[in-house]
């Protein structure tokens, strides 16, 4: 029951977080300078009434702003995003063509940051003040400073245009069609359609920028995981087990290590809805069709529909992903439970 009441506290907060960042998501959206209308029409169709009236109606924008943020809420609680103005096609739609894009990268970027960063930080905690602990903690440092635009471009010049290691922008080598949409990421549909040659090649094409976006976090999950791992070696119970005899190794694997990680689970929920939110830059430079590139063409048509259906994606990427963390420290450590 504990457990129970626990998890259903966490998914009011939701709820509650949910309406709040839908009312002011629609209150920054309008105050995005420009109008949509100017972006839209060409010069021809501003100069007559007629159209600038009709596409106004279209899209709701005659009506007062109380009046649109109504039928906003109304529409919301049936799924209804609304028509993007620049493409003509429900956001929902557009919104459901391109997270599976952004999907993909995110995960294989978390998964290669929470890879690499337990890794090195159990390394340098393990080699404390040696120089290989100074310089596990210099690339953690490099990978949360290094400018992720900059970052993109280093790789692409070198792995791609000058060494041909791995392949360019895109999701797929001009030689492969896309997959048959099963669930829209390239890999997995790659190999139900019994294609291992095209799944390999879309598991190249996430290599660079999935390092790109994964550099960040992983440096994060390097300091996190090194700090824990310090501090819980100190505590008496590690002395107590290391005075009956057992090896550095076995401490950390079997005792230190499920401890020094749970602040860890924060960093890559964290890192994971970021990622989620698509890397509007990194998205562009390797032309990834994902959530990224369609918020950057969105705002510079100011199309509010897809701005607005973005901005709620990712601020439900971060509830949902936080509100999962929340419930697996309740999970692990009791004692969240109790307090929360």
């Amino acid at each position: 029951m504990e457990r129970l009441k626990f998890i259903g506290k966490r998914l009011i907060y939701l709820v509650v977080m949910l309406f709040g960042v839908a009312t002011l998501v629609f209150i920054l959206t309008k105050m995005i300078p420009g109008d949509p209308t100017v972006a839209n029409l060409s010069q021809r169709a501003l100069n007559d009434p007629e159209v600038v009236a009709a596409y106004r109606a279209k899209y709701g924008l005659d009506q007062p702003v109380f009046v649109q943020y109504i039928l906003y809420i109304k529409n919301l609680l049936h799924l209804d995003l609304g028509t993007s103005i620049r493409t003509n096609k429900p956001v929902l739609d557009e919104l459901a063509r391109c997270y599976p894009a952004t999907i993909e990268l995110a995960l294989f970027a978390i998964i290669l940051a929470a890879v690499l960063g337990i890794l090195f930080g159990v390394i340098s905690a393990m080699k404390r003040n040696s120089i290989l602990d100074q310089a596990v903690r210099a690339l953690s440092v490099t990978g949360v400073s290094i400018p992720s635009f900059w970052f993109a471009l280093l790789v692409l010049y070198f792995f791609y245009y000058k060494l041909h290691i791995f392949p360019g922008p895109g999701r797929l080598s001009n030689s492969f069609s896309a997959p048959a949409t099963v669930t829209g990421m390239y890999v997995i549909d790659s190999l139900i359609e019994g294609n291992p040659a095209k799944a390999l090649d879309a598991l190249q094409h996430l290599i660079l920028p999935g390092l790109v976006l994964a550099a960040f976090t992983m440096g994060l999950i390097t300091r996190t995981t090194r700090s824990n791992l310090l501090d819980v070696m100190s505590t008496d119970y590690i002395r107590t087990a290391r005075a009956k005899g057992l090896s550095r190794v076995g401490l950390i694997v079997r005792h230190a290590l499920g401890n020094a990680l749970i602040p860890v689970l924060t960093v890559i929920g964290l890192g994971l809805g970021n990622l989620l939110g698509g890397m509007v830059l990194v998205e562009t430079i390797f032309n990834w069709p994902g959530v990224g590139q369609f918020a950057y063409e969105s705002v510079l048509s100011v199309d509010y529909p897809s701005i607005i259906g973005v901005a709620l994606l990712i601020a439900l990427n971060y509830m949902v992903i936080n509100t999962v963390v929340d419930i697996l420290y309740g999970v692990i450590d009791p004692r969240v439970r109790c307090n929360g």
